[in-house]
């Protein structure tokens, strides 16, 4: 490591040690309304009540992460029985998803402290790390490799934008990040190329596919859901708004209340991503006069729901919400949060909306909205026009949903390719 990257690791450590205590506080406030932290929190600055003699560390982040790692995680553990696995994630939503696997040990992940890190690696000693998409933190990187751990990158994804920012600091990048990296597992091949623009070695760089398109979506719920849908009468539409974010449960609601003067028998399924989003939504509906229901408020097989918006306000439902929509916009678009995942709705033959930033699925989009299986709409009034052309043509509904099907299916098969790889360097690196 150079002189200038050793400088800049030991200030990083410096202040990321000083702010972590401060970023646990803030974490537990932000997390105060969703599942909170509890007595774990303490597990982020590296305090664990137990420990393990050595392990193999899979580190996911979110929910979204989480549910799309599982599968591999399950065969993983399926293949090595007797290997201790140890799951990290920062999120309370994603350690719910992850504790649905059998045979694993889930904590939180530490943050990127240098006391934090080393904390937890004397703890659990792992031999192997393999982290999901892009969670490049020095702290982790480079103490684990002084642990002896060699660290992989899978479903690895990297922006163009993230890339540039690198590529402005390529001694720095290179020394602290890229040299650490034992193998890069991506999605395509433009995020290939990217991680060797970065200086990680080509030979290293391997193309294995998006975990994504493998999901397994709980589809007794989203049949349960389907059957209550069929209760209900057959002009009533249904607009679904998954996982939206703050600024944009206002611009939905706006655009759905102007289409419901043209199309009477059109509701609105609004699930926040956030239960912040629950309040914002019924802040506006007050407002405006409009009636909804909470998901909790109202039978649970929804007999009772005749108001304009069905407010999704719990955990863990998404495909019980998709099995009621006729049409589906992908929140976290139309502010610059990067979407989320199309691949859930396309698994169900569900036409896709999207906003201008979907950067977080690039690629996933970019072939939906190629194929035909999704669209854009850049701001609220496009948005408008987009649900209008839908509303207006119910064969371009049905359409739209089977050809986003199709790309969902036609994308399988990464789990297998990337299992084999993460093989492949445990047999390298026993």
């Amino acid at each position: 490591m150079k002189c200038k990257s050793r400088l800049f690791f030991l200030l990083y450590c410096l202040f990321t040690t000083i702010f972590a205590p401060l970023a646990v506080l803030f974490l537990c406030y932000k997390k105060r309304k969703d599942p909170p932290y509890g007595r774990r929190a303490c597990e982020l600055l590296g305090h664990y009540s137990f420990s393990f003699r050595r392990c193999i560390w899979f580190h996911t982040v979110s929910m979204g992460e989480a549910i799309a790692a599982r599968p591999l995680i399950q065969a993983f553990v399926r293949r090595h029985p007797k290997l201790t696995v140890v799951v990290t994630t920062t999120t309370t939503t994603g350690a719910r998803e992850i504790n649905k696997i059998e045979g694993i040990t889930h904590v939180f992940a530490p943050l990127d402290s240098p006391l934090a890190v080393y904390s937890f690696l004397q703890h659990f000693k792992p031999s192997h790390l393999f982290i999901m998409e892009t969670e490049l933190w020095p702290c982790a990187l480079n103490l684990s490799r002084y642990f002896g751990t060699k660290i992989c990158v899978f479903n690895a994804r990297m922006p163009e934008k993230t890339c540039y920012k690198y590529c402005k600091h390529p001694t720095l990048v290179k020394d602290i990040i890229a040299s650490r990296i034992f193998m890069v597992l991506c999605q395509t091949r433009k995020d290939a190329e990217r991680f060797v623009r970065i200086g990680v070695d080509k030979e290293r760089v391997k193309i294995t596919g998006s975990l994504k398109y493998d999901l397994r979506p709980d589809e007794a719920l989203f049949r349960s859901s389907r059957r209550i849908r069929k209760q209900w009468p057959k002009e009533r539409l249904i607009l679904g708004a998954i996982s939206t974010h703050e600024n944009e449960e206002d611009m939905i609601l706006e655009v759905f209340y102007s289409l419901r003067e043209d199309y009477p028998h059109l509701q609105l399924v609004l699930v926040p991503r956030h239960q912040d989003g629950v309040t914002r939504a019924e802040n506006f509906l007050q407002n405006v006069t409009g009636t909804y229901g909470l998901r909790t408020a109202l039978q649970r097989d929804l007999s009772d729901f005749n108001q304009d918006v069905l407010i999704g306000n719990t955990m863990g439902e998404i495909e019980f919400y998709l099995g009621l929509c006729d049409l589906v916009f992908m929140g976290g678009s139309l502010v610059d949060v990067g979407g989320h995942n199309p691949l859930e709705p396309a698994y169900f033959s569900l036409p896709i909306i999207t906003g201008p930033f979907y950067y977080n699925f690039q690629e996933q989009f970019d072939t939906l909205i190629e194929r035909g299986g999704a669209y854009v709409a850049n701001d609220s009034r496009r948005l408008y026009s987009v649900c209008e052309m839908f509303l207006k043509d119910q064969e371009l509904l049905s359409k739209t949903g089977i050809i986003a099907f199709d790309v969902q299916q036609e994308g399988r098969g990464s789990t297998i390719a990337t299992l084999n790889y993460l093989e492949e360097s445990l047999r390298a690196y026993p």
